[in-house]
């Protein structure tokens, strides 16, 4: 009877444990296995790019929702002041001063109102403050500007335009103004005052252009001696060129002028999309220190000096006075003014077609100085170059002109 018991006892332990074991093994498994069924997919989140702080103290015309808007969208034509920022025989309609505080709320509220000194407001104000009206000066009168401290700090964003080769024929109809002129009439405008000088026959381009001079009535000192830096250097180094509207709105008047209007800022001031300008050539052979020592401070001629491959060149010189411009600027209708390469005199123009400075017999400046290099590589040219370029590699441009190889 014990022995049936025991049997049952375990008969029924095996089935229980039949029954029960896989239980068992499936759910000591599950942790590994059913987690993983019900395990939703992680979402990867995309990575947000953060987002470009805006220097709202440094107003650009390049952003994008600025060359969206048209010019006067915001500037308002001629400004209130227009009378009073130029004397009042010279004052014309103008835009002299910043666009309202209207032109600028329309996108940017929440900058005006941020804070108790907004960023913003120190594009146009020097302090701010609701009881101080202190501004800095207006990009126009452009005369004005270029002298002061802002202009160091803010470089233009704007390449100027203008087509000589459709300006050419209008120059050549113009003369110097006497005071017998009635009506609107073409004047030469510039920030340097000089008497107005007679117009060479043929020659167009002293209409807008003329020399230079940091002592007016001297006589043009023609050789620079290097061996004497200290000296006055030669007047006439470079040429003066109309830098306002003076000159421009004679024609180009608002009301019935010539295309572009003076209403139409884009039709002359182009929008750079890199530095200004476009394509800034420095020249090989002036530098600061030759600048102030010419005595030329205003920042205009400074720039003209400094893409001067030959600084010791005087247009005011007795000799290069007496010949047409177009003589050596060769390429005057090709002149693009957001190109400066394209200002560049070639070589060939110092030869002036009579062999001005360039012959073989009698031997000229070019020839002569390209034989002493040749005779001497540490030979240094002093008669058109006074900075480095004297010693620099000859070009092959001044190879061709005097028959040396090319490329040698």
């Amino acid at each position: 009877m014990r022995h049936r018991r025991l049997t049952l006892v375990l008969l029924l332990l095996a089935a229980a444990a039949a029954f029960v074991g896989p239980r068992l093994s499936s759910s000591a498994a599950a942790p590994s296995v059913e987690p993983q069924q019900r395990r939703r997919p992680r979402r990867t989140r995309r990575a947000t790019p953060a987002r470009q702080r805006v220097d709202y103290s440094d107003f650009k015309h390049t952003s994008a929702a600025h060359r969206k808007a048209s010019c006067d969208s915001c500037h308002k034509t001629p400004s209130d002041n227009w009378a009073q920022v130029r004397t009042s025989d010279t004052a014309f309609p103008d835009i002299t001063d910043y666009p309202e505080h209207a032109s600028c709320l329309n996108c940017h509220r929440q900058q005006f109102f941020q804070g108790a000194r907004p960023a913003i407001c120190t594009v146009c104000h020097t302090v701010v403050s609701p009881r101080a009206g202190g501004r800095y000066p207006f990009a126009n009168p452009a005369e004005a500007f270029a002298r002061s401290e802002r202009s160091k700090k803010r470089p233009g964003e704007f390449g100027l335009v203008f087509p000589h080769d459709l300006h050419q024929d209008v120059m050549a109809r113009m003369s110097t103004p006497t005071d017998d002129v009635r009506g609107v009439a073409f004047v030469r405008a510039s920030f340097v005052q000089e008497t107005p000088k007679k117009v060479k026959p043929n020659d167009s381009c002293t209409t807008c252009h003329e020399p230079f001079r940091q002592h007016p009535g001297v006589p043009d000192a023609h050789e620079y001696d290097p061996a004497r830096p200290t000296e006055t250097l030669p007047d006439g180094i470079v040429m003066t060129t109309p830098t306002g509207h003076a000159s421009c709105f004679n024609c180009h008047w608002q009301d019935g002028g010539e295309k572009p209007l003076a209403s139409d800022c884009a039709g002359c001031h182009n929008l750079l999309a890199g530095p200004k300008p476009a394509a800034r050539v420095q020249g090989k052979d002036a530098d600061e220190q030759f600048a102030a020592r010419a005595g030329l401070t205003d920042p205009f001629l400074v720039r003209k000096l400094l893409r001067r491959d030959s600084a010791t060149f005087s247009h005011g010189n007795e000799s290069h006075a007496n010949i047409d411009c177009a003589t050596c600027h060769t390429r005057i209708p090709a002149l693009n003014t957001l190109d400066e390469t394209t200002l560049r005199v070639p070589i060939l123009s110092c030869g002036g077609g009579s062999g001005c400075h360039i012959n073989a017999k009698p031997r000229k400046i070019l020839n002569e100085e390209m034989d002493r290099r040749k005779e001497d590589p540490a030979f240094r040219c002093t008669r058109c170059h006074f900075n480095l370029a004297g010693s620099a590699v000859v070009p092959d441009s001044h190879k061709s002109a005097v028959g040396f190889p090319v490329g040698k």
